[in-house]
């Protein structure tokens, strides 16, 4: 038997060669995978290489081509501690912010104040239980005049915290995963602190301060004007501390409201104020035209005597308006103006005479003496106080007089005539003129005494007329005389120069119509000195001379007066010398209504 000796020689290092190829291929998968991980590119392949590849696996039969090794260079050695490292520090952090992320979501970042309060972490719920909280110890300081404070609980208005929302709002204004922004930007909010409290309770803490107890309170007080000894002067206002009570409970509720924690009642204007201060311009003119009028006097002069009207009379008529204007009451003025002529006026009162014969005696003012136009004297007057500048005055009379006395304004320029003793006087400057006996009115006869009385000559004529007519029978006369000087009415003295006597008591059934029968040449005297103004006094004197007619010779009468009161010459008409009618020779007669003719 023939041993035949196979040569494995080539099939060793085929299969060695394998081995090398599927190790490399191996060696190769991994460095590729290595150079995967670290992002390094695969070599590429032939396609000649790669079907070299393939057959030298499906190993033909009868050929065999060994592919060249490259030598294999030596392997660099990674470390992969440092990039885990990393990574595992990067994962940590990321998951620690999105840890805080998810703890921010309910709850303020770090360095967040809302109102002032701190609130870093806390929830909505806590930060509204610290506003609540302070709600809760919530003072409403109250500042007053004179550096003075006062306070108002909050839980004396039921003062509390209502939550409306708004922290929660203020939360979803933070997103939570931007917390790391707040510790480069802290956040700060305000928010409006929801609140309730009781009115009428505020009311009542408000009405118990201090600065609304009537024992402390002042009320404020205008500055005025007062009268001194020596004039006037500004009395200065008075401040006062009193409070405009809506005005400080509107002030309050709002402060409450807004939750404000001070008030300051002077800087809000709450006092009262003085509605007129020291520096007041009208006040000051004011002082102006009552100083004007603290000077003035007005003085009424009035014969001898002078009355003054001052400003302590006149005061009380005052009126200043607000601007310094000044007006008088007139009612006040017209008072003072009568008083005055009260005092002064004799027209209608009664005075007393000093006779001739040494009596004195009573006589009423009739027609004679003074009488003030007090209409123009109150207007004068008021005029004159609203200068206020001082002046004298010299009333306007409506009546006046000869003179003015103390006892009586007859003077010593007058007509006497006594009644009883049928005698007349006529002083003249304190001479006496004329004393005569003379002839009055009828005193048996109703309606023909000589009225008794002060009066005055209102007038006196030459030469006139007397025209009239009989009381008792109604018979018409005509009687001319040659001094004519009534003093009441149709009453006067005149001539009578169909009488051959006078005086005594002829009076009594033979007297005149009320005239006062005058010899002629008396009654010229009388005329001839005699003004119109002049008093006369006709009374009834208490002593009784006694003493009979006396006879006393006229001039004959040369003046005849008609049937038809003209008159005529004695040589063209008979006179009727019975009736004792006679006329003057005036071409226009002045005619007067005469008691008498005779």
């Amino acid at each position: 038997m023939k041993e035949i000796t196979l040569n494995d020689g080539p099939k060793r290092k085929r299969r060695r060669d394998r081995s090398r190829t599927e190790g490399s291929r191996r060696e190769g998968s991994r460095e590729e995978r290595h150079r995967r991980a670290e992002g390094l590119e695969q070599p590429q392949r032939t396609p000649g290489s790669e079907r070299s590849r393939r057959e030298g696996s499906q190993g033909r039969p009868g050929r065999y081509e060994q592919q060249p090794v490259k030598p294999e260079l030596p392997k660099k050695k990674h470390s992969r501690t440092p990039l885990i490292v990393a990574g595992i520090v990067v994962l940590i952090m990321v998951a620690v912010y999105l840890g805080f992320g998810v703890y921010y979501m309910d709850r303020f970042f770090p360095g967040t104040t809302v109102n002032g309060i701190d609130v870093s972490g806390k929830t909505v719920k806590e930060v509204e239980n610290l506003v609540a909280n302070q709600v809760q110890d919530y003072v409403l300081r109250v500042h007053e005049k004179d550096n003075k404070t006062e306070q108002i609980d909050g839980a004396d208005i039921q003062f509390e915290y209502v939550s409306d929302g708004a922290a929660q709002q203020l939360k979803y204004s933070q997103n939570s995963f931007l917390w790391i922004n707040a510790y480069f930007h802290p956040q700060e909010y305000t928010m409006t602190t929801p609140t309730v409290y009781n009115k009428a309770k505020l009311k009542e803490a408000m009405e118990k301060l201090d600065a609304f107890d009537s024992d402390k309170v002042t009320e404020p007080k205008d500055a005025y004007i007062d009268e001194t000894s020596s004039g006037f002067e500004i009395v200065e206002e008075v401040e006062g501390n009193q409070l405009d009570e809506d005005k400080v409970y509107e002030l309050l509720c709002q402060a409450v409201t807004d939750g404000k924690t001070e008030v300051n009642l002077e800087e809000s204007d709450c006092y009262l104020k003085p509605k007129k201060t020291s520096d007041n311009k009208k006040l000051k003119k004011k002082l102006a035209s009552l100083q004007k009028y603290w000077d003035m006097t007005v003085t009424y002069e009035i014969g001898d005597a002078s009355d003054v009207l001052d400003y302590q009379t006149f005061k009380d008529w005052m009126t200043v308006d607000s601007s310094g204007n000044v007006s008088f009451d007139w009612n006040h003025i017209a008072d003072w103006i009568g008083q005055l002529a009260d005092k002064y006026d004799t027209f209608g009162t009664d005075e007393t005479f000093h006779t001739s014969l040494g009596e004195t005696v009573t006589v009423t003012s009739m027609n004679y003496g003074w009488k003030m136009d007090e209409e123009t004297e109150a207007a004068w007057l008021d005029e004159t106080l609203k200068s206020g500048e001082s002046a004298t005055r010299q009333p306007q009379w409506l009546e006046s007089a000869m003179a003015r006395g103390e006892e009586n304004d007859i003077g010593d320029t007058y007509v006497e005539i006594d009644i009883t003793n049928q005698r007349m006087w006529f002083y003249k400057d304190g001479q006496c003129l004329v004393d005569t006996p003379v002839v009055t009115g009828d005193a048996t006869k109703d309606g023909y005494e000589t009225p008794l009385g002060l009066y005055c000559l209102f007038d006196k004529e030459a030469k006139a007329i007397l025209r009239g007519a009989d009381n008792l029978t109604g018979k018409s006369y005509n009687t001319p005389v040659d001094y004519w000087m009534p003093f009441n009415g149709g009453v006067g003295i005149h001539d009578a120069k169909w009488r051959a006597s006078f005086g005594g008591t002829l009076y009594q059934g033979n007297g005149s119509h009320g005239c006062v029968n005058t010899p002629w040449d008396q009654a010229g005297i009388i005329f001839d000195n005699i003004e119109i103004g002049t008093p006369i006094v006709v009374y009834k004197s208490s002593i009784n001379q006694g003493t009979g007619s006396v006879a006393i010779s006229q001039p004959a009468e040369t003046r005849v007066i008609n049937e038809q009161g003209v008159e005529v010459t004695p040589e063209s008409s008979a006179a009727d010398t019975t009736t004792g009618t006679t006329t003057d020779t005036l071409s226009d007669p002045t005619s007067y209504t005469a008691i008498d003719g005779q």
